[in-house]
């Protein structure tokens, strides 16, 4: 009783301040509760160490300090699993700094939430890219929008059409080697990452938009903005920035600016192409489009001709909703696009500056498939481009590379309630719970690919081996597997048959590490830090892949 008439008093005395601290009480209650709430859910869960207080919070830290800063996660949930030999499947509890997870290493594990029945990507990712590329990208995106962007795009990366567009990437290939040659004569030391990128993105370009961006001939703003838009990515996953409110003004400013360039730029062609297309008549074909532009655009045709009667309408004019569809499919097309093959190609000219065996190897292959000269080979490779199939080696040596640098992973979604069933048991989903599929972890683990730190193409086409189609997990798998993924494969070999028989790589200021930072690989006892890739839109080279070149006589 004394108790009541004391906060009586006090509430009769100072009605603000007790009204404040009633509220702050209140909140603080349910702080508590939840994070009470939130912390027993994982007490009985498979993962490392964890505190009723700190959750994994403490157990991520630990890990962090021996991984290079600002590394993809990916690195550091299989360092976890390796750490405290969680096989299949752990969970995450990171509450209230990040999203917790439940991660899957097992890739059975995954063909079951992405093959036989498949679960939406998850929010999150949404939540990444929109505000650096826009809503509604293919990537991230969900039901009859997905359904919608696939059924357009998917006839741009046929194997057929993709076979047509031979002589666009030998073009700009070739500009590619003019560039190397004269890094070769200067013997200085230069990013790979920035010229790869170029001729990457050169390629996409002419894919995407079916004419020519100049970004290995010319100081190309598309390409610039879209790189400042992958640091802005980047920054974006410093905590200690996200908090700042300056910081995050800044960055709001400097995303501005830089969409502020490039959005004109883009919808300046999708506008000039649709204006062409129906001044001329025309309605993109399915079996032989001229550019997914056109394929996205196709749609808006033949609906107004449908309410036409024929093909006579001069002007479509797009829907804000689609108009922004356009924008952003467009600016995620053009930046995964060069990204991602960008990264590829970069570690497969590291790895292969330590594996002369296998260099030679595929030098061998190129020369008994096209031919030992180089002219011949163009020639061969442009009268035939099914030929690229031929190089069963070339294609161990992607695979091997992608293997071991996958570009990421995704995280799907589940409804609330939902269990995973994993040996006989069931495993709980929470709610808004991130599902990631971590490929990089079998990637790296010898019950799947025995001595799993070496660099072996072999393993790609050893009969007694083998490698399973679910133990690749860079490209994903299912429904939603990257639609760019064979677009990528004749890219990286055109590229590799067009320099390697000529260029040699050598990685300029390793530093090895004198003994293995991760109990998961020792490839920085060799290349050093740079192994560890880099989290901007995906894992990307660390410090820009610095190298020299030189002629192979």
């Amino acid at each position: 009783m004394e108790v009541f008439k004391t906060i009586s008093s006090l509430a009769a005395s100072h009605p603000v301040a007790f009204a404040l601290w009633s509220l702050m009480s209140a909140f603080a209650f349910q702080v508590l509760q939840r994070g009470y709430r939130h912390r027993r859910f994982y007490r009985n869960l498979p993962g490392p160490p964890h505190s009723a207080l700190w959750g994994h919070l403490k157990v991520l830290g630990e890990v962090s300090a021996t991984i290079p800063q600002n590394s993809h996660p990916q690195a550091y949930y299989t360092e976890i699993a390796r750490k405290y030999n969680l096989k299949g499947i752990f969970y995450l509890d990171l509450w209230p700094i990040a999203d917790s997870s439940v991660v899957l290493t097992d890739p059975m594990l995954m063909e079951e939430v992405t093959v036989r029945n498949p679960l939406p990507q998850h929010t999150m990712s949404e939540a990444f890219l929109s505000p650096i590329i826009g809503p509604n990208v293919i990537a991230t995106v969900n039901g009859p929008i997905w359904k919608r962007l696939h059924n357009a795009m998917a006839p741009a990366f046929s194997w057929s059409h993709i076979r047509t567009l031979t002589a666009v990437m030998v073009d700009e290939c070739a500009l590619y080697r003019a560039a190397l040659a004269k890094y070769a004569k200067s013997g200085e030391v230069f990013s790979v990452e920035e010229l790869s990128a170029r001729l990457i993105f050169d390629v996409i370009g002419r894919v995407v938009f079916n004419f020519r961006l100049h970004a290995q001939t010319a100081d190309s703003p598309y390409l610039n903005d879209l790189r400042e838009l992958v640091d802005l990515a980047h920054n974006q996953t410093d905590l200690v920035a996200s908090y700042n409110p300056i910081a995050r003004v800044a960055k709001w400013w400097k995303k501005r600016k830089v969409l502020g360039r490039l959005h004109p730029l883009i919808l300046g062609k999708i506008k000039d192409r649709l204006n062409l297309l129906l001044n001329e008549g025309i309605t993109p074909s399915r079996k032989d489009p001229s550019s997914i532009l056109d394929l996205m655009l196709r749609e808006h045709i033949l609906q107004s001709e449908s309410s036409s009667g024929a093909k006579t309408t001069k002007q479509i004019t797009l829907s804000y909703t689609d108009t922004q569809l356009l924008l952003t499919n467009i600016k995620g097309l053009l930046l995964g696009g060069h990204g991602t093959t960008t990264d590829s190609l970069c570690y497969i000219f590291m790895l292969l500056s330590h594996a002369p065996t296998a260099l030679k190897k595929m030098r061998q292959e190129h020369d008994d498939v096209f031919g030992k000269d180089f002219d011949g080979t163009v020639k061969s490779l442009l009268d035939a481009p099914a030929k690229l199939q031929d190089l069963p080696y070339t294609d161990a040596i992607i695979k091997e590379s992608l293997r071991l640098f996958p570009v990421g992973f995704t995280v799907r979604e589940a409804d609330a309630g939902a269990k995973l069933t994993v040996q006989g048991r069931s495993y709980p989903i929470d709610k808004h719970q991130g599902i990631v599929l971590n490929g990089h972890d079998p990637h790296y683990n010898s019950d799947f690919f025995p001595n799993h730190t070496e660099f072996r193409p072999e393993r790609w086409l050893d009969s007694e081996e083998g490698v399973p189609r679910s133990y690749f997990r860079t490209f994903g798998r299912g429904p939603r597997a990257c639609l760019g993924q064979n677009l990528a494969m004749n890219e990286l070999k055109v590229i590799l048959l067009m320099v390697v028989r000529d260029f040699e790589f050598e990685c300029a200021g390793l530093e090895p590490n004198a003994k293995p930072k991760t109990s998961y690989t020792n490839l920085d006892t060799v290349f050093g830090d740079i192994i560890f890739q880099e989290l901007g839109i995906e894992a990307r080279p660390r410090g820009g892949m610095m190298m020299t070149v030189k002629r192979n006589d």
